[in-house]
């Protein structure tokens, strides 16, 4: 096989790049200017960083490169993921692969929205992901932090524009609108504000005013409310702003995004928005966790008010931190136990952690469903055995390392239809 076929076949079998992939574009292969180097770059790139690499991720980066637009990186990247597969070093000449015709396409891509950057464009967003700690104190005494309550729903990244609103989930794919009336009243705003770039979180109230990540868990509290015929409410709780007024706020303070984000709430309905507050002094930081423990919520958000917004988890500066009162787990699904009900599909879920490659159980988690839920488990369970993830929020882990009160929150993202 030579390496054209090869890089067809591979390219005609990976259609989508994941999120750390992106992460890597960004924070190595950027800020480096790596990608401005050729076939060097990606030499470059795994002398640095490619001790040990996999083959999957070498193709997603050759890839992400074509996507970007250097398809000379990118043969550097197939030349190795060659070199790993076949055990043959390539003797092609260092040339582009890739057509006019699909170089122009890959221009196309990257300029979706006309006034925006690469890195912001909708697909390529890169969301700061916090790194979990088990103390609030500091946080709270520290005046390089300020804090944020942490929403129960999916991240959601907005690319609104006067014509068009792009929505992006965390693992960047593209994603439908949430409703008609959050969508009309952000092409209301990007009319009367220009072009902007939200990050944030999208959640459903119920008829309680609980939040839920889906529509179903909240129609589920609706239900048994006594109000089955009141349909949950969406919201969309927005965080910081990535670009206001024809400027990349990425490169600037956490302080500077937060008030951007906070000056686009103001001109959008309260019913279907939600600014997130931010609790900015040591006094207001203590009342936010109070609260949040008060009304059983998840956790808090600290964040660094004067740092840049770096894509993924950053565990050198902290920028982004994490506080909770329960643990979430992303564990793989092993079964499902025998119904004693034969309303239901399945008694419990059995689930497992994965380390080191290898999978250790982790118990059972027997509630957090719907019926709804319980249908598509056993409907995903049952196409992909071993290979669906689900979110279990749990207290704590009992002395032999298993779930102790866990409950189902939701599909992990990569498990998304």
């Amino acid at each position: 096989m030579n390496i054209t076929v090869y890089i067809e076949s591979k390219r005609n079998t990976n259609k989508r790049i994941p999120a750390e992939i992106r992460e890597r574009w960004n924070n190595r292969i950027l800020q480096r200017s790596l990608h401005l180097m050729g076939t060097a770059g990606a030499i470059q790139y795994l002398a640095d960083y490619g001790r040990g690499i996999a083959l999957p991720k070498v193709v997603n980066l050759a890839i992400c490169a074509e996507s970007e637009g250097y398809p000379d990186m990118a043969l550097g990247f197939w030349n190795k993921a060659f070199e790993l597969e076949t055990g043959e070093k390539t003797t092609s000449p260092i040339t582009s692969t890739h057509s006019d015709a699909t170089t122009t396409k890959t221009q196309k891509t990257l300029t979706l929205v006309k006034d925006l950057p690469p890195h912001l464009q909708p697909g390529h967003i890169v969301t700061m992901q916090p790194v979990d700690a088990s103390s609030r104190t500091y946080y709270i005494n520290s005046p390089d932090y300020w804090g944020q309550p942490k929403r129960d729903g999916n991240r959601l990244i907005v690319i609104a524009t006067k014509k068009q609103i792009y929505y992006q989930s965390r693992s960047t794919r593209i994603k439908e609108q949430p409703s008609i009336e959050i969508n009309q009243a952000l092409l209301e705003a990007a009319t009367q504000l220009g072009s902007f770039v939200l990050d944030g979180e999208l959640y459903y109230r119920s008829v309680t005013l609980s939040e839920h990540r889906t529509g179903s868990q909240a129609a589920t509290v609706n239900i048994a409310a006594g109000a089955a015929n009141i349909p949950p409410t969406p919201v969309y709780a927005i965080f910081k702003s990535l670009w206001f007024s024809g400027k990349d706020l990425t490169t600037v303070t956490e302080a500077e995004r937060i008030a951007a984000g906070e000056e686009i709430g103001k001109c959008l309905q309260a019913d279907f928005f939600e600014v997130v507050p931010t609790a900015r002094t040591s006094q207001e930081k203590a009342e936010l966790a109070s609260k949040q423990q008060l009304e059983a919520r998840e956790g808090e958000i600290w964040l660094l008010k004067n740092c840049t917004y770096i894509g993924g988890k950053d565990t050198r500066t902290l920028a982004i931190v994490r506080t909770k009162y329960c643990v979430e787990l992303d564990l793989v699904i092993t079964g499902l136990t025998s119904k004693n009900d034969p309303s239901r599909p399945f008694s419990a879920i059995m689930v497992a952690q994965e380390k080191e490659g290898k999978l250790v159980p982790m118990g059972l988690v027997g509630t957090g469903f719907t019926q709804q839920d319980m249908l598509e488990i056993v409907r995903r369970h049952g196409a992909n055995p071993g290979g669906v993830k689900i979110t279990v929020r749990t207290q704590g882990l009992t002395e032999s390392g298993k779930l102790w009160h866990g409950r189902y929150v939701g599909f992990c993202e990569e498990n998304e239809p």
